[in-house]
């Protein structure tokens, strides 16, 4: 996921390392086949500085195309153009970036929203369509682009790739076709970040598409529909003068989807289910609240086993009346959502370790070049 300044976390990083360290020892174990030893512990040294090389050559890549403008402040998109024309139904004015995505629009509205559904719905609809849209799908190969316009609809429907600007100025493209009423909020004071605000029966919420805190493309709904209560946490600060108050809990989705347990001994299996769901949190409220406090909230979290990452308390928030426990759920790894097929893998392997054969030529190069510089490593070996 993408924070503040767009960098890659930390955790995603120490998953990025693993990733490839799998791969090296794989890769290792192919090539050391048939070796002599001393051979054997020579290319192991190669290798190994070979990954570190590649981890720390791929991470610095990937926050170059995440942060194409560390420090500087995106522009907010301006649809007003696209909008009048699919209003119109006329696109012929449009440049041909806003012909694209006036056309990729219309066809994702044609083939997601029907005439008989309320606002709610389409929204829902719009949300969900955008979270698989941007995450990876093992139908559709999500190529992430270097282009500098990840943070305009044209470069989110192009490429599938968005900073959290894309998203917001996609999100509200939709809604302003929709005729949903829908505002950006821009927070640039503790680093840049952006999310919606959406208009439904009167009243107004949070949609933050960033941080969804979904696993693949499968939604988490962390801040869909949430009212400022709730946003306003300190970490992206707004100012509350030029932006309506949210208030509403009617369409509020951690509200409507809380699992309401007797006691504090519920808990657990509330959290259990949720993360078998693969949600982004675990919204809970009590019936009887007696001897449930924050110790007894990190007791549950701390004991909850997740293989790919953890729970945390984030805290309680009144809602509706109601007294809402929220538990997020963070996930460091969506292997699962992407694994390959056994078959395809084998093949591939067999090529590719056909490929990277190395030649006794190469062999010989690498041990005279290496030898002095390794003998303490290698000695053991001989």
């Amino acid at each position: 996921m993408i924070d503040k300044g767009e960098k890659i976390p930390f955790k995603e990083r120490i998953e990025i390392s693993k990733s490839h360290t799998r791969e090296f020892f794989a890769e290792a174990k192919n090539r050391l086949k048939g070796k002599s030893v001393l051979i054997a512990g020579l290319l192991a040294v190669v290798l190994i500085g070979a990954i570190f090389v590649q981890n720390s050559r791929m991470i610095d890549s990937m926050n170059k195309i995440l942060n194409q403008a560390e420090g500087s402040i995106h522009e907010i998109y301006d649809d007003s153009k696209v909008i009048a024309a699919y209003k119109k139904g006329d696109g012929s004015g449009l440049n041909a970036e806003d012909a694209f995505v006036l056309d990729t629009m219309t066809n994702v509205i044609d083939e997601i929203i029907t005439d008989d559904m309320s606002d709610y719905e389409k929204e829902k609809a719009v949300y969900d369509w955008q979270r698989a849209w941007v995450a990876y799908s093992d139908e559709d190969l999500n190529p992430i682009s270097a282009a500098a316009d990840n943070y305009t609809p044209y470069g989110v429907l192009r490429s599938h790739n968005a900073i959290c600007v894309g998203n917001a100025t996609t999100f509200k493209l939709f809604m302003d076709a929709l005729d949903i009423p829908c505002k950006i909020i821009h927070s640039t004071e503790q680093g840049e970040h952006a999310w919606d605000l959406v208009q439904l029966d009167g009243e107004w919420y949070h949609v933050d598409v960033t941080f969804d805190g979904g696993s693949g493309s499968k939604p988490g709904y962390a801040y869909f529909n949430v009212p400022d209560s709730i946003k306003d946490d300190g970490n992206w600060p707004w100012d509350h003068s030029e932006i309506p108050a949210a208030n509403g809990t009617k369409y509020c989705y951690m509200l409507t989807n809380a699992t309401e347990c007797d006691d504090l001994y519920d808990i657990p299996e509330a959290i259990k289910t949720a993360m078998d769901d693969g949600a982004g949190f675990a919204a809970v409220i009590l019936k009887d609240r007696t001897g449930f406090n924050r110790a007894v909230a990190d007791y549950i979290t701390n004991s909850m086993y997740m293989e790919n990452g953890g729970v945390y308390f984030s805290g309680a928030y009144s809602l509706g009346g109601k007294v809402l426990y929220k538990f997020d759920i963070s996930r460091w790894n969506e292997d699962n959502n992407e694994e390959i097929p056994p078959e395809v893998s084998e093949k591939l392997s067999e090529i590719i370790n056909e490929l990277n054969l190395t030649s006794d030529e190469e062999i010989s190069y690498q041990q005279d070049e290496y030898e002095e510089d390794t003998y303490e490593l290698t000695r053991g070996y001989k």
